[in-house]
């Protein structure tokens, strides 16, 4: 199967964006619909609380959406927040989760979520290309650590799109839901990836 760097992601989404005209908001709704699928698969094997860790760039406005899905569907969903949201989808991604009064709070180690059924970590993407640290990397060391099955969004966080090494620290995941296309790291980050699942966008592959 054909595997994508870095910047053939970015190309990938520039096309679908300024080619085929679809808005990026388009293209991470359709990203976070599909995630809450493979999510809700892994919820009927287990019980409790959905923790969605969300950063401040496109993977963190997925997972705001993420959540809204999983709320939608009837599960009991929190977001932790490490940043603000950056850019305009994940902005409304945001607005629209705290528009529905979905539980969300910044993350803290001092008082991290409680012990959740599933995380979804949609902390970092495949623009992570420098050492993890300060709260990111305490996200992660909680996710790695709160004993729940981790679903990761693209990439499990911390690890480079390009050559599977972590930056430092990397989330350790069950599942990853990849859009598009494997990344090319993926074959030296297997024992971080979990099962590997490949969801599409609503936008053909690249050619």
């Amino acid at each position: 199967m054909r595997t994508l760097t870095r910047d053939q992601a970015r190309a990938h989404d520039a096309h679908c964006i300024e080619v085929l005209g679809m808005p990026r908001l388009l293209l991470m709704e359709n990203a976070a619909a599909a995630v809450a699928r493979e999510v809700l698969l892994v919820a009927d094997r287990h019980v409790g609380e959905i923790v969605i860790v969300c950063g401040e760039g496109d993977n963190g406005g997925d997972g705001f959406a993420i959540a809204r899905h999983l709320a939608i569907a009837g599960r009991s969903v929190r977001v932790a927040t490490v940043g603000e949201p950056r850019g305009d989808a994940a902005r409304t991604m945001a607005h629209i989760a705290r528009a529905m009064e979905l539980p969300i709070t910044g993350f803290t180690p001092v008082e991290p979520p409680r012990t959740p059924g599933i995380v979804v970590d949609a902390l970092l993407g495949t623009g992570c290309d420098r050492a993890v640290v300060g709260r990111h990397r305490e996200a992660i060391e909680w996710m790695n650590g709160c004993g729940a099955p981790v679903v990761s969004v693209d990439l499990p966080s911390g690890i480079d799109a390009d050559s599977g090494q972590p930056h430092g620290c990397a989330v350790r995941a069950a599942f990853t839901v990849t859009f598009v296309a494997p990344k090319a790291g993926f074959e030296a980050a297997a024992r971080w990836l979990g099962a590997v699942v490949v969801a599409g966008i609503g936008a053909p592959a690249p050619g």
